[in-house]
């Protein structure tokens, strides 16, 4: 029995075909697939046993005569030539019943006797699974996107580094400063680096070394970075005030001068 039948409702409509002829002539089409070919006349006939169509297709068919009527019926519409040799029903399609197979061309691309132009199906699948290779396809295309869409795993913090030219023992001493200062390595915080050491007109590599030498978090073109005089920009975040507001003695034993107005 067929799991699947491939019906091309355009050409039943255009045909004047029912669900059964259709169903029955898309087994017609399969036919050099499974049935034994006999040559008349030099011409390529396949016996196709009514019983068979009604082991086949038994969602539509039970009963010979049916079948028989629907080869002649078939015959008459000038969609296979249909004889009758020694009790055997013998089918081949003609010209016009091969114009079947235009609508799914890329689906059964294989060139047959029964029909040369694009028709036979695989003979493995074409009995008990037409659309197996379908499926298959479609199985693969589906694992293909599944993967795709897996995350890309992140680089790891000396891979990153390595991308930006810092290797080696500068690269293992900037991931042990940012671990203890609890401050991740990104892309992110790399490319602001790297911004400001085009700003300051310095490699990154002496722009991370300032860093760990200073014991800074981050960097700005506009710091003390050379160490000459005070910043002239935003302070370093770490740097503490001269005095601490929690002290209250520090004026002690010092002359204070307040310059303005006296109320």
């Amino acid at each position: 029995m067929r799991f699947s039948s491939y019906i091309n409702n355009a050409k039943c409509l255009e045909w004047g075909l029912n669900a059964n002829q259709g169903a029955l002539f898309d087994l017609l089409n399969q036919a050099s697939g499974w049935a034994r070919e006999v040559v008349i006349n030099g011409s390529v006939y396949y016996w196709v046993s009514r019983n068979e169509v009604i082991s086949e297709l038994p969602l539509f068919y039970s009963k010979p005569d049916t079948v028989y009527r629907h080869f002649v019926e078939l015959d008459r519409k000038d969609l296979i030539d249909y004889l009758k040799v020694d009790g055997k029903d013998l089918i081949r399609l003609t010209p016009k019943g091969k114009t079947w197979n235009e609508f799914n061309s890329e689906i059964n691309p294989k060139t047959s006797d029964l029909n040369p132009n694009n028709s036979e199906i695989d003979p493995k699948n074409s009995d008990l699974n037409p659309t197996n290779n379908i499926t298959n396809n479609n199985i693969k295309k589906d694992l293909t996107n599944v993967k795709s869409k897996k995350a890309t795993p992140k680089p790891t913090a000396l891979a990153l580094l390595a991308e930006f030219g810092i290797t080696d023992q500068l690269a293992e001493d900037f991931i042990e400063q940012r671990k203890v200062k609890k401050a991740p390595i990104t892309q992110t915080v790399l490319n602001r680096l790297q911004t400001q050491a085009d700003i300051a007109k310095l490699p990154l590599v002496e722009v991370v070394a300032i860093m760990i030498d200073r014991n800074w978090t981050g960097f700005n073109a506009n710091w003390d970075w050379r160490g000459e005089s005070q910043f002239s920009g935003k302070a370093d975040p770490s740097s503490k005030p001269k005095f601490s507001d929690e002290n209250t003695t520090w004026w002690q034993g010092r002359t204070i001068e307040i310059y303005g107005d006296t109320l």
